[in-house]
């Protein structure tokens, strides 16, 4: 696992980890999986999470043998199938008692367990305000991590999951937000950035700021406008700014975007599991969406989309068909 950004096969295989054990499991589905774990890497990270862990979760497992039912006695019974000792993450986790895979599943709903060691971070269904040295102050969405690095000539804010809202005081040493994907330079000015999989995402509230791609593309993006950027250059097609930056009121605003998107953006506020079949996650999205009840989000998809949501464990579960 990366020390920098969250990695997108350990979130796979978490996934992959809840639907094996939803009781709600297809022969296609099994299949998928087996696809999925031939890749070397794949089969390392699912090595590594199935397995007992090595972190002081004592807490986390505790209430993960709380859990009612099925889902919590099939996830239990992970521990007794192999016990071997693997380093999760680099110094965020002490090396410490044996942990269940249940406890490890309950534990990074609640907070990401790769982003311990951040110097910013929120849990799931957290957002918060963090006042920097220099009179700036960036809004964390749910579910997110930066770094900071300040000096007398220079401020950098890296972010390493998730989304950021910056409000940067007006001072000489430039501003710079820091994904894998490029940077964002800006002076006096606010914006939202957002890391995705593969990109990052930019959109500029007020005044405007330079984008520098990782192939070293250049981009001014004014007030108003947005972008994505990445190792191939600029996207110049990409949700509008207040659209990308509603999660700070509390909203998720969808327009003409994948439910599987949307689903995404949910997990982050909901501390359960949330699974989608392949056909429901491909429907287009109108609307917007409270974050802060997800359950009414929910409901209110169900009503306006060809879909069924089912809701296991007290909500600990809900499948989306």
């Amino acid at each position: 696992m990366s020390d920098s950004t969250l990695n997108p096969t350990y979130e796979a295989a978490i996934d992959w980890m809840v639907t094996l054990h939803s009781g709600a499991v297809t022969d296609t589905e099994r299949s998928h999986f087996q696809t999925w774990l031939a890749h070397p890497s794949h089969r390392a990270t699912w090595e590594a999470l199935a397995g007992p862990m090595d972190a002081a979760l004592a807490p986390a497992r505790a209430a993960a043998t709380r859990m009612p039912g099925t889902l919590s006695a099939t996830l239990a019974r992970a521990e007794s199938r192999t016990r071997a000792r693997r380093q999760l993450l680099r110094g965020a986790l002490a090396v410490g008692g044996m942990a269940s895979a249940a406890a490890l599943l309950v534990a990074e709903r609640h907070a990401p367990l790769a982003q311990l060691a951040a110097d910013l971070r929120t849990g799931t269904g957290e957002r918060r305000d963090f006042a920097l040295s220099d009179g700036s102050v960036v809004t964390l969405d749910a579910r997110s991590a930066a770094n900071i690095d300040f000096s007398a000539h220079r401020r950098t804010v890296t972010l390493r999951q998730g989304a950021l809202i910056a409000k940067v005081a007006a001072q000489s040493a430039p501003f710079i937000v820091h994904t894998p994907h490029g940077q964002v330079r800006a002076l006096g000015t606010r914006f939202v950035v957002q890391l995705e999989a593969t990109r990052s995402y930019v959109g500029m509230l007020e005044h405007s700021t330079e984008v520098t791609a990782r192939n070293g593309q250049q981009w001014q993006v004014a007030e108003g406008e947005s972008t994505r950027f990445g190792v191939q250059g600029m996207e110049p097609d990409a949700p509008l700014p207040h659209t990308a930056s509603a999660w700070q009121h509390g909203l998720l605003q969808a327009h003409d975007q994948p439910l599987g998107e949307v689903i995404r953006a949910l997990r982050a506020w909901r501390t359960g599991f949330i699974r989608i079949s392949p056909r429901a996650a491909a429907l287009r999205v109108y609307g917007s969406y409270a974050l802060d009840d997800t359950d009414r989000a929910l409901a209110a998809l169900a009503e306006t989309l060809p879909i069924r949501v089912h809701t296991y464990q007290g909500g600990w579960l809900v499948v989306i068909e």
